[in-house]
């Protein structure tokens, strides 16, 4: 049999037809993909079913952030008493122990001891013994001053918890202030209180020195190297100051030995290079 060839057009017509069918088949498939990622109708606000009242909140910080604050700014307490005479005028300051002090070490612990001084006289200061590796020091050391009555409300009891360094500067953990004009000193008054963050009031750049310590165990030869000083305080009514080293070593309280540099004129950056060697046995240097 002969087949009859198909015309041009019905192909055309065939193609035509089935590429609408593939586009028709393909805008089903995205119109139900859309529907999907729609919100169902219960999940739906209408803004007209909205009351007009307004609520205010506070934007909240993560629970976290809140907790990393809190131990920041926490440095532990300190319990103390006081105790004034109002016949010899003199105010007895008892130190009893801290707990739960912010750890300053590497170890996890710190090296404390506090020094007490009252603002209306501070060249007179007390500090009680370092005690090692604790987070929670007994103290129990007692101290006193003698305070004219008439600036007892004009003074303010400080006690200052460091933590000890060896051959660095001390870091400062916290501090107490004590307005005497707050408290009834009619009777002996024994508390605690939380320790906050060291006043700046009172802190002035007095310069910077550099020194070296070395010390010789099988000798109990201990080496001072005074090398220089920078930034000093102006002291002088020429703007600078005349400036020398005091170095002393305290055995119990006490100054035990003591040398001093030469005097360098008309300067606020002093280069001294001078050593000093001291004697000492191994079980001081401890």
């Amino acid at each position: 049999l002969n087949i009859a060839p198909v015309p041009k057009w019905a192909l055309i017509t065939v193609a035509v037809a089935g590429a609408i069918l593939l586009l028709l088949f393909l805008i089903c498939i995205v119109k139900c993909c859309c529907s999907k990622k729609k919100p169902k109708k219960k999940e739906r606000i209408g803004l007209c079913a909205v009351s007009n009242s307004i609520t205010t909140n506070l934007v909240q910080p993560e629970m976290e952030d809140l907790e990393r604050e809190v131990e920041q700014k926490w440095r532990g307490k300190l319990q103390y008493s006081l105790e004034y005479n109002f016949r010899i005028q003199e105010l007895k300051v008892g130190v009893k122990r801290a707990v739960e002090l912010k750890a300053m070490d590497s170890g996890g612990t710190s090296d404390p001891y506090v020094i007490v001084y009252l603002t209306s006289d501070m060249k007179k200061r007390y500090e009680t013994k370092v005690y090692r590796k604790t987070l929670n020091p007994i103290f129990n050391e007692s101290f006193t001053f003698q305070v004219p009555q008439a600036e007892v409300s004009e003074s303010t009891l400080v006690m200052q918890i460091y933590d000890f360094n060896r051959f660095a500067k001390h870091d400062i953990i916290g501090e107490v202030r004590l307005p005497l004009a707050s408290v009834n000193l009619q009777h002996v008054i024994e508390q605690w209180s939380d320790l906050a963050v060291a006043s700046k009031v009172e802190e002035e750049h007095l310069g910077e020195i550099c020194f070296s310590l070395r010390y010789v165990p099988s000798t109990g030869k201990l080496t001072v190297l005074i090398l220089e000083a920078r930034q000093l305080k102006r002291m002088d009514s020429n703007g600078l100051s005349d400036p020398f080293v005091k170095v002393h070593l305290i055995l119990n309280r006490k100054k035990w030995k003591k040398k001093r540099t030469s005097v360098k004129k008309n300067t606020l950056s002093p280069y001294f290079n001078e050593v000093f060697v001291f004697e000492v046995p191994f079980n001081q240097i401890q």
